[in-house]
């Protein structure tokens, strides 16, 4: 008993590290961009916190206080007259943030989200020069009633080339045979230490019957991987292009969960921690592509237009530059409150979600079989299912 006690204080003490490193450094870049853009600009900076509440630890550098506070879930940076002039010197006027220009005060709000992005960028382009897993050709399981079965595979084999043509990754395999229904294909098959070729015909119709309108050959996805390494130039491109997909697809969320087209999935800080402490254990690439892809989150979630997030202060900003004028003190008073209740009721809505799905074993619902993906694996992205039949 009281080592499985021990034993949960142990893998709660590890998720809750893993949350706190990879969380403390995306707030982090995230609150340096801030920082570094008021700095430039010649604002004022009287504090960066890592973290809310009592200060814990800290040096002082110039005219900032740069701390570690008690509650290591977000942080802040606190510029020169932010909350109105005040009584402020001539000299602090100069610096104030709030007696600067609205481009100049946008900048200093769109460098944190763009810091999120800079940073996913670069660890993104670090990991496709070090290498990026994809899933491998081969077999995982031959469906009954199969080509596949017809043909003589089996699961474990190696499938190296299609007609000739060399073959690495399953999305490969998956392109071909959708596009080669009721044609003749060769296989060339790797079974231990020999080499097969083995021809196969994939079928229009799924197992029952039904017409697909595309090639399968009814095998499901193996578990292992190749790794694809790319050189600076070639990594910057495909680094672009994930980060580019990974913002589509969290854009194209939010989207769908706010006209209710998708479910309101939403994953809060235990989540995190655990996701965390899962793709930490998988290995540090793993959990590099798990960063990369809240990085992005991170930087889409706070320009979305709500009152205390960095969307909403660009809102009230581009008010102001229409109008000639801000909006009453009293206006965006009452809008931050609103946000701050929004905020905080999407955070208990997402905590109590998550302490449903993993301490009372709710919400649990097993995924249905479905076909290895034709795309390649991104980053914090479910694995692709051992499941289906291509």
């Amino acid at each position: 008993m009281l080592y499985q006690i021990f034993d949960w204080f142990y893998g709660a003490g590890e998720t809750l590290l893993w949350a706190v490193i990879v969380l403390g450094m995306l707030i982090f870049i995230h609150e340096l961009g801030h920082h570094l853009a008021a700095k430039k600009l010649g604002i004022g900076v009287s504090c960066f916190s890592l973290g809310f509440g009592r200060r814990l630890w800290g040096f002082q550098r110039g005219e900032t206080d740069y701390r570690l506070s008690l509650i290591p879930i977000g942080g802040y940076v606190k510029l020169l007259g932010e909350e109105g002039e005040g009584d402020l010197s001539e000299e602090d006027r100069a610096r104030a943030y709030s007696l600067r220009p609205v481009r100049h005060r946008l900048l200093v709000i769109l460098a944190g989200p763009l810091f999120n992005v800079f940073f996913a960028l670069f660890l993104s382009w670090l990991i496709h020069m070090a290498g990026i897993p994809a899933p491998g050709t081969w077999v995982g399981r031959v469906l009954p009633d199969s080509p596949a079965l017809t043909a003589g595979l089996r699961a474990d084999d190696h499938i190296m080339a299609i007609d000739g043509k060399p073959i690495r990754r399953w999305t490969e395999l998956v392109a071909i045979v959708r596009l080669s229904a009721n044609k003749r294909l060769l296989l060339k098959v790797e079974r231990g230490r020999r080499m097969l070729e083995l021809p196969i015909t994939p079928t229009s119709k799924a197992p029952d019957g039904a017409p697909l309108g595309y090639g399968r050959i009814g095998i499901s996805l193996g578990g292992a991987t190749v790794t694809d390494r790319y050189g600076p130039f070639s990594a910057m491109w495909e680094s672009a292009k994930q980060n580019y997909s990974i913002v589509h697809l969290t854009v194209a969320t939010i989207y769908g969960m706010i006209t209710r087209t998708m479910p309101a999935d939403i994953g809060g800080p235990i989540r995190i921690s655990v996701v965390a402490a899962e793709q930490a254990k998988r290995g540090l690439r793993y959990l590099v592509m798990f960063t990369i892809l809240l990085s992005l989150n991170l930087a889409v979630l706070n320009l979305l237009p709500i009152p205390i997030l960095d969307g909403g202060h660009i809102f009230f900003l581009l008010v102001e530059a229409l109008r000639g004028k801000p909006l009453s003190q009293r206006i965006q008073e009452a809008a931050m409150q609103v946000g701050t209740v929004l905020l905080v009721g999407l955070m208990l809505f997402a905590t109590y979600k998550d302490s449903v799905y993993y301490f009372l074993g709710g919400d649990r619902v097993a995924a249905p079989e479905r076909s290895a993906p034709a795309q390649p694996h991104k980053p914090g992205a479910p694995k692709p299912s051992p499941s289906g039949g291509r």
